[in-house]
């Protein structure tokens, strides 16, 4: 009767939440060890729980079924307490996922026919990936058309292709090239950060590919990635931005995002590539580079090159340096890596026969890429620089906070997908904040490696710990008109 009962509760209670054990696996990329990973505290409960279940099956004792009833019950609570509780990331009902609820539906019901049948749904549901493995052979077939179909467009497209990698500032450098290329060109760039294989495809299959240019971001989490892409949609013109500690926990070490990236530099053996000289890994791909190469810098001679740069009045200003030539320039973006991406795109609209003054007049146009440090003027000045965060993002956009006059204000969750470096990549952080006046600290995941990081140098911050930006945000009337409020990384959904 007790087991019964409990199967019918923990059935019900399974049934409810499996739109949120979905929702976990999407925001995990489908990826099974991501997944596991999520559940890794509980798992231990969910093995004592099947032992007690072999146990109990084997004696059929009143005891040992209590014993088992409580502890799935504490299994079931556990599991469903670190399920999402506040989505800022709704979930995507996409036909995958829609295939994977109905299989999973299918696998609740027929397990509560049988006598532990709700029991076993919890530990069912933790198996996802191996069930999303069935459902991909039939995606595999069906994603093999929707790719097919785009290629076999571009073949038909007398676009060239121009295909933008790096650890960071792919998306920035996209809408400038666009902005520089438009007056001249037919251009079609792919919208926010499209830069996946199956992603791409969508937005090909979408639109008339008869333009002269087509600008897709190449993303990557694994060697191979870069070169897949490489392979399926081609690549005529490359930019290379930079290369540094990002997604550490799918890629591990640095060295390994390098040649991640190298792979476009490698397929464009014989064509155009635009090198970001300033960074060591991207300085390595410009020498190893055997095409036709262009080089940017802010620092020392290049084929364009900034130098002077200033932030005045919620600009940037610089000399931008094009055909031997200097043009003292302003534009919205802040920032000496805005900078960076302007000459990227500048050094490639040049190759491309772009006139100097188009170019010159696209950079004092350029707007606010939304969350790459976006500047929101109200009462206070907030810089938005939330969609994502590494090391050297963190130090550029604590550079710009620190040019601001008046009072400063960090919100940070710190640097996520840092792999086994992620506690130095946030102590490291943590260091970088000792000039602001206020620091608030998103989130349990780094909040020991940032105040370690902090604390261990010599600061007058106000430091504060809260576990949302809701939470956070009763700090902000610490900030007086004019001051600076610096929102430095987002933390996912299935962070706490």
């Amino acid at each position: 009767m007790i087991i019964s009962f409990v199967n019918f509760f923990v059935f019900l209670l399974n049934s409810i939440f499996i739109e949120k054990y979905l929702h976990i696996y999407q925001l995990k990329d489908y990826q099974a060890k991501r997944y596991f990973k999520f559940f890794k505290y509980t798992f231990w409960f969910a093995l004592l729980a099947i032992l007690l279940l072999i146990i109990d099956i084997i004696f059929n004792n009143i005891l040992l079924n209590i014993i088992l009833t409580s502890c799935v019950c504490l299994v079931s609570i556990i599991f469903h307490i670190n399920l999402i509780k506040q989505n800022k990331t709704p979930i995507n009902y996409t036909p995958k996922l829609k295939r994977l609820y109905i299989l999973c539906v299918v696998i609740i019901f027929i397990c509560c026919l049988f006598k532990y049948g709700g029991i076993c749904s919890t530990f069912l549901l933790l198996l996802l990936p191996p069930f999303s493995n069935f459902i991909n052979i039939y995606d595999k077939i069906k994603n093999k058309k929707f790719i097919t179909k785009a290629q076999e467009k571009l073949k038909n497209s007398p676009a060239k292709i121009i295909a933008i990698t790096g650890s960071n500032g792919k998306t920035s450098v996209k809408n400038i090239l666009y902005e520089m290329l438009k007056e001249k060109y037919k251009v079609l760039v792919t919208p926010k950060s499209y830069n996946t294989l199956l992603g791409i495809s969508k937005f090909l299959n979408e639109n008339n590919l008869f333009v002269d240019y087509i600008i897709l971001e190449y993303g990557a989490r694994h060697i191979g990635d870069i070169r897949n892409l490489c392979s399926t949609f081609g690549a005529d013109y490359g930019i290379i931005t930079t290369v540094s500690p990002q997604h550490l926990e799918s890629f591990k070490s640095v060295e390994n995002i390098y040649h991640a990236k190298k792979e476009l530099s490698d397929f464009l053996e014989h064509k155009t590539c635009v090198f970001n000289i300033d960074n060591l890994y991207t300085l390595r791909m410009f020498n190893e580079h055997v095409g036709n190469k262009l080089s940017i810098s802010t620092n020392q001679s290049a084929f364009v090159y900034a130098d002077d740069i200033k932030i005045v009045d919620y600009k940037t200003n610089f000399n931008l340096h094009l055909n031997n030539k200097s043009y003292n320039v302003s534009t919205n973006l802040l920032g000496e890596h805005n900078v960076l991406n302007i000459c990227l795109a500048a050094a490639l609209a040049l190759h491309l026969k772009v006139d100097k003054n188009e170019i010159l007049k696209a950079i004092s146009n350029l707007t606010f890429t939304p969350h790459r440090l976006q500047l929101i003027q109200t009462n206070i000045n907030i810089l938005d620089d939330s969609y994502n965060c590494s090391i050297s993002s963190a130090k550029e956009a604590l550079k710009v906070l620190q040019s601001l006059p008046n009072k400063k204000m960090v919100v940070t969750p710190g640097i996520i997908e840092g792999g086994k470096n992620e506690f130095a990549l946030n102590f490291k952080l943590g260091t970088m904040l000792k000039d602001c006046n206020f620091v608030v600290v998103v989130g349990e995941h780094n909040k020991a490696a940032i105040l370690s990081g902090l604390n261990s140098v010599k600061h007058n911050a106000k430091i504060f710990v809260e576990k949302t930006l809701d939470d956070a945000k009763v700090h902000f009337k610490l900030l007086k008109k004019n001051d600076n409020l610096l929102l430095l990384n987002d933390l996912p959904d299935d962070y706490n």
